[in-house]
């Protein structure tokens, strides 16, 4: 009891210290002005904040490397080992510097929407500002980066390939896009009816939930698999972030129709349980304008799904191969002793190449992921005369190419020079020179590419460069290269399909359309990839094989949202099946 009074004594001492009082009203006027702020400016302003963080990071990264490189050319230019108009440009480290002062504008400018006292159309405005000026400054930053490290890889054949520029101007477009959608999508809501911006968050909640949920699910499942490999190579956290933020694009590529499936089917079935949408229709809307803003949000899902698909998502899970292959042979425990060599990832390991024409095979041993490295490891080659005798080999621990000269040079072999007894006499080099050979790297290894592991990209340059090969040898790639814009757009078809199926009026409805959905879910996975077998098999046009079930389903999407407006039940299986239904179409007709 003594003690007690005393520390209740000393607590009272302590409270009545004037700096302590200062600083509790200090706390209280914040606590004060902290309750006043409104919820989703500062959640606008935490996400502003990550990205300037990032933008920062990566800005001085490229002011790191243009002081490295330009120090380094100010030395050769003064012993005259290259030309003035060489000297690297700095346009990436100013372009970088003003998107974060773009951005830094934008972040500023968000902390006037805080206080809650604003109205929503001055808050609405204030936000659209913010998010033009941080989606021009990451605009600003990215476009230009890009174009200067890839354009000029693009524009000249370095590797023996013959680049589209159509293609990588359209991946630049259709990045550029998807960040001005956001205040362009911001400005759409704000201007949406009350009735809109209604259907939407009753939406969203779920939509995000499921997703989060999935993308959860997927890397702990993954993370239990490849976690033991992680702590036997002795990989940092850096390169773990690095393997699953790589393949963040195609699972999100994978998830979002399913995604949008199930919340769909959520919001709109509530709905219709709490008579939501029946008071809506009975206010004179109709069925099509009620899902409207659903549609929109199906439509932005197929462009986000689109920019990821272009380039990102197909190679991500080449990637991860390669990353793991690097896991397995040990490469990360050598970066830790030097981290500033970087290990080449290889995409395959052993890949032959015949060339008639030369009478040239090739065997590589290990086919790189880059292609801008332009180095292939474990390299033999053999030369045969028109007898198909052996004339020649060579074998070196590693190979690349000069597209300046077009020169083959081989490193740490051996040459076998087969006379006609057919004993070799062996030649031993740390470097070889080979000129005048008609074979690429491209050539070379071009035909082992996954082409479910290339995007529009790289299926548009495989296709010029091999536009020779015949049909059946370019039929997966040209399906692919149709994929490639079909499947993004299977978000929009899941909305056709899902809400009609989602808005029903009973409890036993609400089943139906649940199992409905999920045999359409699994309908449309199975006959997209028998069509895509067929169309890779050279069986069905490129075109048709990639969009048949997009169209199938759209179809089947549209008659359910006709007879959903006509307030008419949609055919059953059963109808369908046994023929009723045809037969009394045709007796309508």
């Amino acid at each position: 009891m003594v003690d007690e009074l005393l520390m209740h004594g000393m607590i009272k001492k302590i409270l009545k210290n004037p700096f302590v009082a200062k600083l509790g009203k200090i706390a209280g006027s914040l606590t004060e002005r902290v309750k006043t702020w409104n919820l989703r400016s500062l959640w606008l302003q935490l996400s502003l904040s990550a990205i300037l963080l990032v933008m920062v990071v990566i800005c001085v990264e490229a002011w790191q490397t243009y002081n490295e490189l330009i120090a380094d050319f100010r030395e050769k230019l003064a012993v005259g080992k290259v030309h003035p108009s060489e000297e690297p440009p700095i346009a990436i480290a100013i372009a970088q510097s003003l998107g974060i002062f773009a951005v830094s504008i934008g972040l500023f400018t968000s902390f006037y929407s805080l206080r809650k006292r604003l109205s929503s159309i001055r808050r609405a405005r204030i936000t659209m500002i913010v998010l033009w000026f941080a989606s021009i400054g990451v605009l600003v930053a990215w476009l230009p980066t890009d174009f200067s490290q890839n354009f000029r890889d693009i524009q000249m054949s370095r590797i023996g390939e013959d680049p589209s520029v159509v293609a990588y101007l359209g991946k630049l477009f259709l990045i550029g896009v998807l960040i001005l959608s956001f205040p362009l999508i911001a400005r759409w809501h704000y201007r949406s009816s009350i009735m809109d911006q209604y259907v939407i968050r009753n939406f969203l909640l779920p939509f995000i939930f499921t997703l989060i949920g999935f993308v959860a699910i997927w890397f702990i499942f993954d993370l239990t698999d490849n976690g033991p490999d992680f702590v036997a190579a002795k990989a940092g956290l850096g390169t773990i972030m690095e393997f699953y933020f790589i393949q963040l694009p195609q699972v999100i590529l994978f998830v979002l129709p399913v995604t949008l499936l199930l919340s769909l089917l959520y919001s709109l079935s509530r709905m219709s349980a709490s008579n939501e949408l029946i008071s809506m229709l009975g206010a004179g809307r109709s069925m099509m304008r009620v899902l409207r803003p659903l549609f929109v949000i199906g439509l932005y899902c197929s462009l986000v799904c689109l920019v990821f698909k272009y380039h990102w998502a197909p190679r991500s899970e080449g990637t991860k191969k390669a990353m793991l292959q690097s896991i397995h042979d040990g490469d990360f425990k050598d970066q830790q002793s030097n981290k500033k060599k970087k290990k080449t990832r290889w995409a395959k390991l052993g890949w032959m190449y015949v060339n008639p024409v030369d009478r040239r095979t090739w065997f590589v041993g290990r086919v790189p992921l880059d292609f801008t490295r332009k180095t292939m490891g474990s390299v033999a080659i053999w030369q045969f005369d028109e007898n198909n005798n052996l004339l020649t080999s060579w074998r070196g621990n590693s190979a690349t190419w000069f597209f300046g000269n077009r020169t083959w040079k081989l490193y740490r072999g051996k040459t076998y020079t087969y006379g006609a007894d057919g004993i070799p006499t062996i030649q031993s080099w740390d470097s070889l020179e080979i000129p005048e050979w008609r074979e690429t790297p491209w050539k070379v290894v071009s035909a082992s590419l996954n082409p479910e592991h290339m995007g529009i990209l790289g299926l548009s340059t495989y296709l010029r460069t091999n536009a020779d090969y015949d049909r059946k040898q370019l039929a997966p790639y040209r399906t692919n290269w149709w994929y490639c814009w079909a499947e993004p757009f299977s978000c929009l078809v899941m909305v056709l399909v899902s809400a009609p199926l989602g808005i029903v009026y009973s409890r036993r409805g609400v089943m139906g359309g649940v199992a409905a959905s999920i045999f359409i879910f699994a309908s449309m996975y199975l006959l997209r990839g028998t069509f895509l077998a067929f169309g890779q098999g050279g069986q069905l046009p490129a075109f048709v094989a990639a969009w048949a079930t997009n169209f199938i389903f759209a179809a089947i999407g549209a008659m359910l949202l006709y007879y959903r407006s006509q307030n008419r039940q949609p055919p059953s299986i059963k109808t369908i099946i046994d023929g009723s239904f045809f037969r009394k179409l045709l007796g309508r007709a």
